[in-house]
């Protein structure tokens, strides 16, 4: 009885942790096709593709393993931060990937811990140490070296990526900061769909009154799969995992796993796309790394549920 209860318990943990896995190399992966499709369209095409697909594939699961019960004063601000976060973010990602790499990019998000406890800081939500001050410097100047030979050469376009993947990246840690009373009283994946659906609504607003008048988007059959993915796998699967991880596990232990995410990037850039490999980008990426487990910290006590933002 004792073996079967260790088991039980075993499991109630490694399932967990291989859903937030699974989610962190998924949504590395998913930056990577979306290199790859941005190619042949618009940032803004993209992104509203990306999340008309997975809000739609999000939104049907809430009756089924959630209750809709956010009261009406709630909606509204959660419906803001999924603008936010759901709208602006994934435009942001999609049209840097037009000028810089997806292995870079995914470095400088991966730097949304440090980003969130410096934001939190200021806004009086996080509790500043010198572990985490660290963890921030380490952050911040990983990414620096990660696309400095590059992104500080401002007569190259890839500058504006990664700006664009900086603005990304302070989005994401306003909407983990802003997000976590809503995600206190509800449920992850009650929020997440709201946001999601409201962000998707207001791309949707955009694209018709930007790109529409351009015509119809023109994609491969190639892009179109791609476009599934990086909304069914990179958008809903991803978002769903880490919702039914943080209902099961403890949030640190979820983000922990967020540096899959960039590592994914990398090895995928490199494999698909050729992306090249240097010095300076493993560095970076190892700095990233130590900054975010700095950030979290390996055995800190959780002080409420919220999503891991590192999801493009």
């Amino acid at each position: 009885m004792r073996e079967i209860q260790k088991r039980r318990q075993a499991n109630a943990t490694l399932f967990p942790v291989l859903a937030s896995a699974l989610a962190s190399i998924i949504t590395g992966t998913a930056l990577v096709t979306t290199r790859f499709v941005v190619s042949g369209s618009d940032g803004l095409t993209i992104a509203t593709l990306r999340y008309l697909v997975a809000a739609a594939c999000l939104l049907p699961l809430v009756p089924v393993l959630d209750r809709m019960n956010v009261r009406l004063r709630d909606f509204f601000p959660i419906a803001g931060l999924g603008l936010l976060y759901f709208g602006l973010f994934p435009w942001c990602i999609s049209a840097a990937m037009k000028f810089t790499t997806a292995s870079g990019g995914a470095i400088v998000l991966a730097c949304t811990p440090a980003a969130t406890l410096l934001l939190g800081t200021l806004a009086g939500q996080e509790e500043w140490s010198a572990r985490k001050g660290f963890g921030v410097v380490a952050a911040i100047l990983g990414a620096a070296i990660a696309v400095g030979h590059v992104g500080f050469d401002f007569a190259a376009s890839a500058w504006r990526g990664d700006l664009a993947m900086i603005v990304a990246t302070l989005l994401g840690a306003i909407y983990a900061i802003f997000s976590k009373p809503y995600l206190k009283k509800y449920s992850p994946l009650v929020v997440t769909a709201i946001a999601m659906a409201a962000g998707a609504v207001g791309l949707l607003v955009f694209w018709t009154a930007i790109d529409l008048p351009h015509g119809l988007p023109h994609l491969q059959a190639s892009g179109w799969l791609s476009i599934l993915y990086i909304g069914i796998a990179g958008g809903a699967l991803s978002f769903f995992l880490y919702a039914w991880a943080l209902q099961r596990t403890a949030p640190t232990t979820t983000m922990i796993l967020l540096p899959l995410n960039p590592i994914a990037a990398v090895i995928a850039g490199w494999l698909l796309l050729g992306e090249p490999l240097s010095v300076e980008l493993f560095i970076g990426l190892a700095l990233v790394i130590a900054g975010i487990l700095l950030v979290v910290g390996v055995g800190a006590k959780a002080d409420g549920r919220s999503v891991p933002v590192a999801v493009q």
